[in-house]
Parts: structure tokens; C-alpha cells; sequence
């Protein structure tokens, strides 16, 4: 199946094109004016008379083509026929997203663009709008980077150790914001190391304003004179976790704006420097877009970054959409949001669902959007949807090869059909942090080893995965990386060996372990319930949801070398149930601290999907024609990078996770699952597209 493109000095003359090529019967699926004259996609009729056989067939999960879209497009093309002949025209689910998003608040360009992706099946029957209208929040919430979820001792704002700096308009809050953040600092790390930071000398009584907050508090603040930068204060910074810095309000427009913000690009904090954008959601769309365009462009000239970003004024604001909207389209993080005066009260982590659902229950009415606007601008979202896949397939695209590291080495490998030479020499990437040594054997059903994997400092896969070789012993790959993580439980002596050099390390037990402690052997379920110390608390992403990760330590010994030893307890909790959703039970190096604990278990947990991601991901190219040993190890690959867009916490891989949950086709939460069939669709259908322009330009 190919859809061809055409382009000549006019319409008329395309058209001819066409017709020569295609013949009389030639289906249109598209037509635009361009800078050179006139382009125009088309199909055979043959081929589209083979695609309306397969029309009442199940979904393929291969992905392989375009099939779906094609699909939806014919139905549109129905749709147009009908209303042309005076006939009754089938429901357009479409139009009534499209409507409802613009009532929310939502700009025209990612309305269209959201509603263009909506499967078929949901698109023209008047029973599936509310299916329709649960995808869609789907796609906003899976759009949207955010913390959420979390408890109070989590917050990961607040976590935080360096500067942070409040920067936005003149009105949005920063004051009172600072003041909430200062409080909930101080309740959970006491007031001894914040130091509060002003540079509004513009504003009457603002200074005084936080010198309140600040008496109140009993922590020190200090003003920045007019013209000075952070530095000047590097005295008073020193032996501060959190310096809070509240900016002076500026218009987007001001011309002072860039001396402002260059003033928080401390020499001594350059790389603890955060600054926080914040966001009025009762402004309007078009004026929040400018302020993040403007702030962030601002900031990057003079080296710093805006990622973050606070929501505030919820309580005065009758259309959300808006402001979720510019976070969207800017990648932006919601670090927090604020509705209310109060403080600390009135400052809390989002719920991005309910925000989501909340803007999407404003009422329509013909007065607020008239129907004309969408048929006003139908040329933006033409009949063919397919050129809306091939918007988001390049921008996934781009942004795979931007932001995952040697994915274009996976996308060669797939063409080529072959390992790059890179990767064909068992190796373990250069950004190695962790290591990941896979069971040594293969699961069950399956006869093929899980490869090995290399981790980033955040715990996040690397490419390319290393492929077993039952010859080698790890013993050679110990000090690559300062923490070796196990999908089992290797020979004591390793783990002594590990011990004696200070190598962390972290196995897998299973609940009937037994361990030595204190002169006897004990189960590690007994051991735990006697000798165990609880662990804070941390939220952790697992399986597309959030989890509160709960753990337990206990101590152990080796029988034979006396080595020191940690069990660990870990309980996954979340959802309608009071019980556990997972139980696990690992040993660690008796050096291993309790933040590396908690870095290792999650690591683990998030990891523990990737032996069957790799097999469905070896399913799904089995019809690629790859050597076993290929096909391995770019399944593996595959896998990697599904995990390392899941659980990857960057602003930019949210809209890349909605992008890519949109092109599966598949709803409900973002997981590898969903990713692995994704990310090779995107690598094919792009390739698809490149083909099908130099056929047409040759």
C-alpha cells in the first residue's frame, strides 16, 4: 500500500500527474497550495478497494503501515459525501472534542492536532463519545510532565538543594509562593538551612512582605540590591540547602527582564540554579504562551534553563485549558499548584487528572464557539489524518534521536539488518553508572537469554544492551560501573568480592531465602518482621502509575566471610486496595546508605519489566529477516528505550509519551507495553515516508 505525492507549478497540472499515474479512479487523500504550486497525495483505487476488504478486521499489532489511518479517512470521506448529497451525516466526534477543548481553553493548533489522532471506531457514532471524550484526557494527562501523587516528605520540589529562583509576571503570586514553599521547607527540614533571597526593590512594602513571612518562620533573609547578582550574597549562601530567591515581577515585554534574569546566574551555583516559571491560569491562553516563550528564551541567553513550572490562582480561573496548554506546548514540569491566600495551606502537588477533567467540563454553547469555526478552518484538519500521524511520527522521531542516546544507531540496525560495529564488540556504553546483570536464565517459554543492561546515573537504560555469553564471568565488568544490580542472586563469593572493594551491589531474594544474623539462620521474611527499620517513604513511577514505595532494613551477615549485609523489604502500595500491590525482598552491600537503597530498589522495580518487553518486543520483528543474535539484541534495544521514555522524569519525554501513546492507538496508561509497538512503528513509518518522497521527487 502506497500513498503517493504529487507536485507540479499548479493544481490542474498535479491533477494530470495523477491521472497518468493512477489512472481516472485515483483516490485523493489530500491536496495544499505550496511556495512551488500545488502538492497532491493519492491512492490507487485498487489498493484502497483492498483496504475497504480488510476494513471489519481486528486491529494488527504490528503497526507495519498506515492501515488505520487510511481507514479513518475513508470514513471521513463517507462523511463528506453524504453532506454534500443532502443525506444525514454521522455523528463527528471530532468536531464535538474540537469544540469542547476550545471551551476549556485550549489553543486551535493542539486542538486539532489532539482530536486528528482519535481512532476511528470512536469518531462516528454518537455511543462512543463517551469513550471519545475518556481518550482524550488520556492524551492530555499522558501530555503533561508533573509531580504528583507524592507525599508530603516526597515532594521533590522541595528537595531540591541549591537555588531556586520564582520568576514570572508582575501579579502571579511569587510573594505568597515563596512564602508557602518556605513554610512546608521548614516543616520538614527545619528553618536552619533555608536562606530566603529578595531582589523586588520596585514593589512597595514587598520586602517587608516576606521579612514577615521570614520573622514568622525564623528564617534569615537577605535582599539583592539592584544591579548586584547572587554572587554578592555567596557569603550568606554558604551552608544553605535551599537559598529561595523571590524575583520582582516583570512584564513579558519589559526591556529589564533579561538584567533580571541573568542576575540568578550565580558562578559558585551554577549547576544547582533552578528556576521555577510561574503561571497565572486565569490569564489567557494566548498571553501565557507568550510569557513562557519569552521567559524561556530569556533565561537560555544567559545560560540558565526553565523547566519548571507552579500553577497558580486556580481558585479565580473558569477555563483551565489554557494553562495546560502552555505547559503542554513549552514542556514544562508542574512542580505544584496554588489556589488560595492561605499559607501554607493553599499549595499542594498536582492531580493532572482531575485538572485535565476539570477543563474539559466546561459547558459549550453556540454563543462561546460557533459551529462555523471549525468548518471556518477545515483545511487545517483535511480529510486524510494521515499527514497528522506524519507531523507527530517525525516529531517522535526527532525527539527519539534528540533525547535517547544512540537510538539512531537502533534505527540503522533495523534498516541495515545488521549490529552497528559499535555495538557488535559486547561493550558497555560510555555513560555507565549502574550495571544490570540479567538472570542466567531465559524466561520461561522462551530460549533466548535477557540481555544485560547498562544504567545512566538516574537509573535509566542504555543503548545497546550487552548479549550473554555463558564463557565470560562478570567478574572482568566489576568496575565499570560503582553499582552492580542482579536479577538473581550471584555466588557469595562475588558479592565479598564486591564488599572488599567497596563495589555497591544490589540482588534479588526470593521471600524463602535464608540469611545469617546474629549466630543463627533465619528465613528473610522472619528476619524483617523481627529486626526490621522502616524507611521513609518515596513515591516511585511503576507500570505507568504512581506507587508509594515502602521499605524495610535489616541486618545480615555472610556465614562464610563474616561480610556485612543488608536485607531489604520493599512494599508497593497504591490504588483501592489497602494491601500491597508487590512484594519484593533484595541484599545489599552493608555500605549502601538509605538514599541508595531506595535509588537501587526503584531502579529494580522499574527494571523488572524489561525480560518481557524484550521477548514482546523480539515477537514483534520476527518477521524482519535478522540473524538470531541481530534480532536479540535490537529486541533488547527496543525494550531499552521504551523503559528509558517511561520512567524518564524530563519534561520533554511527557509530550513524547502522549505523542507515542496517540500513534499506538492504544488508551489507558503509558507503558512499555504500549511504547515497544509505538517506537518501532514510528521507525518505520517514518522510513515509509522518506521513501515515499524520493519516489515521488525521483
Amino acid at each position: 500500500m502506497t500513498i503517493r505525492r504529487f507536485r507540479a507549478a499548479s493544481h490542474k497540472d498535479a491533477m494530470r500527474k495523477v491521472r497518468d499515474a493512477l489512472g481516472d479512479d485515483a483516490v485523493i487523500v489530500s491536496s495544499r497550495k505550496t511556495s512551488q504550486g500545488a502538492e497532491i497525495f493519492a491512492i490507487g483505487e485498487a489498493e484502497l478497494a483492498l483496504l475497504h476488504e480488510t476494513e471489519d478486521a481486528p486491529t494488527s499489532p504490528d503497526f507495519s503501515g498506515l492501515a488505520q489511518q487510511l481507514l479513518s479517512d475513508v470514513q471521513d470521506m463517507r462523511a463528506m459525501l453524504h453532506q454534500q448529497q443532502g443525506e444525514k451525516v454521522p455523528d463527528d466526534n471530532r468536531k464535538r472534542l474540537y469544540r469542547q477543548l476550545r471551551a476549556g481553553g485550549y489553543s486551535d493548533p493542539l486542538s486539532r492536532q489532539l482530536v486528528a489522532m482519535l481512532p476511528s471506531q470512536l469518531n462516528h457514532s454518537n455511543k462512543t463519545y463517551p469513550e471519545a471524550l475518556k481518550w482524550l484526557q488520556q492524551q492530555l494527562v499522558a501530555r503533561v510532565s508533573h509531580q504528583s501523587n507524592m507525599q508530603a516528605n516526597d515532594w521533590e520540589l522541595l528537595q531540591h538543594q541549591g537555588v531556586m529562583a520564582l520568576v514570572g509576571p508582575t501579579g502571579v503570586g511569587k510573594t505568597t509562593t515563596t512564602a508557602k514553599l518556605a513554610a512546608n521547607y521548614v516543616m520538614q527540614h527545619g528553618n536552619d538551612s533555608l536562606l530566603l533571597v529578595t531582589t523586588d526593590s520596585y514593589r512597595i512594602g514587598a520586602q517587608q512582605q516576606l521579612a514577615i513571612y521570614a520573622e514568622l518562620l525564623d528564617v534569615e533573609m537577605h535582599a539583592l540590591a539592584d544591579g548586584d547578582t547572587l554572587d554578592a550574597l555567596a557569603q550568606k549562601m554558604q551552608g544553605k540547602r535551599l537559598v529561595l530567591v523571590d524575583t520582582v515581577g516583570m512584564s513579558q515585554r519589559d526591556q529589564r527582564l533579561a538584567q533580571k534574569i541573568a542576575a540568578l546566574n550565580s558562578e559558585q551555583h551554577a549547576h544547582t540554579t533552578r528556576i521555577v516559571l510561574l503561571l497565572n491560569a486565569a490569564a489567557q491562553q494566548e498571553t501565557l504562551d507568550e510569557v513562557a516563550r519569552i521567559y524561556q528564551r530569556i533565561a537560555a541567553e544567559s545560560e540558565l534553563t526553565i523547566s519548571d513550572a507552579i500553577l497558580t490562582k486556580l481558585d479565580e480561573t473558569a477555563r483551565l485549558g489554557g494553562v495546560l496548554d502552555t505547559v503542554i506546548r513549552h514542556k514544562l514540569t508542574v512542580q505544584a499548584v496554588s489556589s488560595g491566600q492561605r499559607v501554607p495551606e493553599d499549595i499542594q502537588v498536582p492531580d493532572i487528572e482531575q485538572l485535565v477533567a476539570d477543563s474539559l467540563a466546561a459547558e459549550v454553547s453556540d454563543s462561546m464557539l460557533a459551529a462555523s469555526e471549525w468548518e471556518q478552518s477545515s483545511e487545517k484538519l483535511e480529510p486524510s489524518h494521515v499527514f497528522t500521524h506524519g507531523h507527530l511520527i517525525q516529531s517522535s522521531m526527532q525527539a527519539l534521536r534528540n533525547h535517547v542516546p544512540h537510538f539512531s544507531e537502533l534505527v540503522q540496525a533495523l534498516k541495515q539488518k545488521e549490529l552497528p560495529e559499535s555495538w557488535q564488540n559486547t561493550a558497555f556504553p560510555d555513560e555507565l553508572n549502574m550495571i544490570r546483570w540479567a538472570a542466567p536464565q531465559p524466561l520461561q517459554g522462551w530460549s533466548h537469554l535477557t540481555p544485560h543492561l547498562g544504567l545512566n546515573k538516574h537509573g535509566l537504560p542504555l543503548l545497546p544492551p550487552v548479549i550473554h555469553d555463558n564463557d565470560d564471568s562478570v567478574l572482568p565488568d566489576m568496575a565499570l560501573a560503582p553499582v552492580q544490580l542482579f536479577d538473581y542472586l550471584p555466588e557469595t563469593a562475588l558479592l565479598d568480592i564486591f564488599s572488599e572493594h567497596q563495589t555497591g551491589w544490589l540482588a534479588t531474594l526470593n521471600v524463602n531465602h535464608k540469611v545469617h544474623s546474629q549466630g543463627h539462620t533465619v528465613v528473610v521474611s522472619e528476619l524483617v518482621k523481627k529486626h526490621g527499620i522502616p524507611l521513609s517513604k518515596h513515591t516511585i513511577v511503576y507500570r505507568g502509575e504512581r506507587r508509594r514505595l515502602e521499605l524495610t532494613v535489616a541486618a545480615a551477615e555472610s556465614e562464610q566471610s563474616q561480610q556485612l549485609y543488608q536485607v531489604v523489604y520493599g512494599e508497593l502500595h497504591g490504588g483501592p486496595s489497602k494491601n500491597p500491590v508487590q512484594r519484593r525482598y533484595w541484599m545489599v552491600d552493608g555500605h549502601c546508605t538509605a538514599e541508595q537503597v531506595v535509588e537501587r530498589a526503584r531502579s529494580m522495580m522499574q527494571l523488572e519489566e524489561y525480560a518481557r518487553l524484550t521477548r514482546f518486543a523480539w515477537r514483534a520483528i520476527d518477521k524482519q529477516k535478522l540473524t538470531s543474535s541481530t534480532q536479540l539484541a535490537v529486541a533488547g534495544a527496543l525494550a531499552a528505550v521504551a523503559m528509558h521514555v517511561e520512567y524518564h522524569s524530563a519534561a520533554q519525554f511527557a509530550g513524547l509519551r502522549g505523542e507515542l501513546l496517540s500513534l499506538s492507538g492504544k488508551r489507558g496508561r503509558v507503558q512499555g507495553d504500549k511504547l515497544v509497538p509505538a517506537i518501532l512503528h514510528v521507525i518505520q513509518a517514518y522510513e515509509s515516508l522518506v521513501a515515499a518522497g524520493r519516489e515521488v521527487e525521483a
